[in-house]
């Protein structure tokens, strides 16, 4: 076998030269590839931790918060279901009336057995006056009355003859109370229109 001339030698190491460069690329690209997926790992990681950190640093706010509703959200005291979405009603009716604003139509809606709390709640329209019936929404809600506003559309009156601005009001009010077994999951007449043959007048 005759010796590689200079010239040989010289093609013979760039053809190394070039093999060795193409084979470190692709090298280098997996390597980079897999620290890529290693950074995002990484940031999701650091998500999770600092997700974890959050509840951990709530965890005491949010025991005194169980504490608190254990405390203070009524209980059923015996009474049904449907007598308890029965006053949620009528106390409604009395707050409507004493700001000498008209019931339309109200009616009762579905009962809510969830984990925490038991759902009674009433639909209700109202119209009147319309910085009467705001003040009468800025009372329906708070800490220690466990009622929420579950829907509201509130709109002018722009029909009426009256001086004042009136407004009407449609308004989904619920209550909640601890969860208790061995009651009615709703009233006989949940659902339907509760009794009031027309519209409601305003009491005196």
């Amino acid at each position: 076998m005759r010796s590689l001339t200079p010239r040989e030698k010289t093609m013979l190491g760039l053809c190394f030269g070039v093999i060795f460069a193409v084979g470190n690329g692709f090298a280098a690209r997996s390597v980079l590839k897999i620290l890529r997926g290693s950074d995002a790992k990484i940031q999701a990681l650091k998500s999770t931790l600092a997700d974890h950190e959050m509840w951990v640093e709530e965890t005491p706010k949010a025991e005194a918060r169980e504490r608190w509703i254990a405390a203070n959200m009524p209980k059923t005291g015996g009474h049904t279901l449907g007598k308890l979405q029965g006053d949620l009603a009528l106390a409604l009716q009395d707050e409507v009336f004493n700001r000498k604003l008209r019931i339309d139509r109200q009616s009762l809606q579905d009962i809510v057995q969830g984990g925490f709390y038991t759902e009674v709640a009433v639909r209700i329209e109202v119209k009147g006056a319309e910085a009467a019936v705001i003040e009468w929404l800025t009372t329906l809600q708070g800490p220690d009355k466990f009622q929420i506003i579950k829907e509201l559309e509130l709109k002018l009156d722009s029909r009426s003859r009256e001086i004042e601005p009136q407004a009407q009001c449609e308004i989904t009010v619920a209550r909640w109370y601890h969860p208790e077994t061995g009651e009615p999951v709703a009233p006989e007449d949940s659902g339907q229109t509760a009794s009031s043959p027309g519209p409601a007048s305003p009491r005196s």
